[in-house]
């Protein structure tokens, strides 16, 4: 058997044994596109309290970007676009010495580039899909960069929605959407997905019996498998409730994912938060007058979740400013593993410089 046929064989066993073990199908949700129109990212307004969700600001957008979109039309059918997934990566240890902030080096999980690799079609950008996860159907809108050829490994960015927000709204129109990175990093695949209704609050990221990480692991492999994916470059961020689910992918699955971008997060106990024990890079943005009792995230909360990772990294108690202002990164985290803190006088929002600064983080890797 030559190269090839082995390569093509081993390619299509493992989609089906993953296929198999993941249960789970994605087919496009037919006419289904980003709206023009509609909300803007976190919409609500439900107090946190000490274990419970985060809610929106009521209608923050992102100041360069993030523009909000309609909530677009849903309609069932359509043709199957990929099943299964490839393997997520062996995880392992991290790879590469790296450096320091200049130079944050290498990537953790399994590395490398993804079965869809070898395809000569893919599923369209801009449309959402259903994946079928443990029999309840989660859908995510997907958008790929312009000129897509799937002949290069691209890197993939997550963006996740407030507590009753949509996955359309966090995707936008054109170049504006997704916190306002599809502008700025343009070479990229963006996931966004849609959560489930938390306690009829509203969608949102609960992660009841772990199904919203099962759900994560699912889309990765869903990508690994129709996409060309640098699995060595995937990536989280989210407000509010978006914040809360990136903040539990770096806890659970820093293996699987290279950084997290946190706007008003916080990580909460009582819900599977087994942490890995293993560093995750992150930039973290937060009010100082954000509070639960006005229906955000308090921000002491999001100064317990930075000491989780600061820990875990390994970090020093000083810093250095960064840009954007008024930003630091701490000194001494481990090597490729950094950890970025702004600060600024505000309540539950996006601050102006989110977008910036969450796109030049993620660049470095």
């Amino acid at each position: 058997m030559s190269p090839r046929h082995r390569d093509f064989f081993a390619f299509h066993l493992t989609v089906a044994l993953v296929g198999w073990f993941i249960g789970c199908t994605a087919t496009p949700v037919a006419g289904t596109t980003p709206g023009s129109g509609g909300g803007s990212p976190g919409s609500g307004g439900t107090t946190l309290g000490s274990g419970g969700a985060s809610s929106g600001s009521g209608g923050t957008t992102l100041g360069s970007g993030g523009a909000s979109s309609g909530s677009g039309g849903r309609a069932s059918g359509g043709t199957p676009a990929g099943t299964g997934g490839a393997s997520i990566g062996s995880g392992g240890a991290t790879t590469g010495t790296g450096g320091s902030e200049s130079g944050v080096g290498g990537a953790t999980g399994g590395g490398g580039s993804s079965a869809g690799c070898l395809l000569t079609t893919w599923p369209a950008g801009d449309q959402m899909y259903t994946l079928n996860v443990g029999g309840t159907d989660r859908t995510f809108v997907v958008g790929l960069p312009t000129g897509y050829a799937g002949t290069k490994p691209s890197r993939v960015v997550f963006a996740f929605h407030g507590l009753g927000g949509t996955a359309q709204q966090i995707a936008g129109t054109g170049t504006r959407g997704y916190y306002g990175l599809r502008a700025r990093m343009t070479d990229t695949i963006f996931i966004s997905p849609q959560g489930l209704d938390d306690a009829g609050r509203g969608a949102g990221w609960p992660n009841t019996n772990g199904q919203d990480i099962t759900f994560i692991r699912a889309m990765v492999a869903w990508a690994n498998t129709n996409y060309c994916v640098d699995q060595a470059r995937i990536f989280s961020t989210g407000f509010s409730y978006g914040g809360i689910i990136s903040h539990t992918i770096g806890c659970q699955m820093s293996d699987v994912f290279r950084a997290i971008a946190p706007i008003a997060g916080a990580s909460f106990g009582g819900r599977g938060n087994t942490c890995l024990a293993r560093p995750i890079p992150a930039w973290m943005a937060h009010g100082t007058m954000d509070t639960a009792a006005a229906g955000g995230v308090d921000f002491s909360a999001g100064q317990t979740a930075r000491a989780r990772i600061l820990a875990a990294n390994h970090c020093a108690a000083t810093t250095m400013a960064v840009p954007p202002s008024p930003c630091v990164a701490y000194d001494g985290c481990d090597a490729g593993f950094p950890v970025h803190w702004c600060e600024h006088p505000a309540a539950h929002t996006i601050p102006s410089f989110a977008a910036e600064g969450i796109a030049n983080f993620f660049l470095k890797f």
